[in-house]
């Protein structure tokens, strides 16, 4: 569900800036406050980033294909969008981990091998 935040025009009061905020943020504040001050009612949402299969697969160097076999065997969780899948990134984030985490298990005895020797 998306968090909902709404500004009437009469809560947008002041002009001062925080040089801190980055130039995206500035701009946003600037847009919202003039459309708050022209009479219109400002509502930011927040949406967790979906992801196509396509683009899950560019990011893990795999084939679209198998992104969606891995979606139809369960191993990575997705939702359907008419008849498309879409991958929420925090899912997408979730199995990158755990393909490093599997990946750094296979390979640890090799390397410590070749590091360390037979001590």
């Amino acid at each position: 569900m998306a968090d909902l935040m709404s500004l009437e025009p009469d809560e947008v009061t002041g002009s001062t800036t925080d040089p801190a905020l980055p130039d995206w943020a500035l701009l946003l504040v600037s847009r919202a406050r003039q459309a708050a001050e022209s009479g219109q009612t400002v509502t930011l949402s927040a949406e967790e980033r979906m992801l196509t299969p396509e683009q899950m697969g560019r990011r893990m160097g795999m084939h679209r294909s198998t992104v969606v076999r891995k979606i139809e065997s369960g191993e990575i969780r997705a939702v359907m969008v008419g008849t498309h899948h879409r991958i929420p990134y925090s899912e997408f984030l979730r199995f990158r981990e755990e393909s490093l985490n599997r990946m750094t298990q296979l390979v640890a005895p090799e390397i410590e091998q070749e590091l360390f020797g037979d001590e």
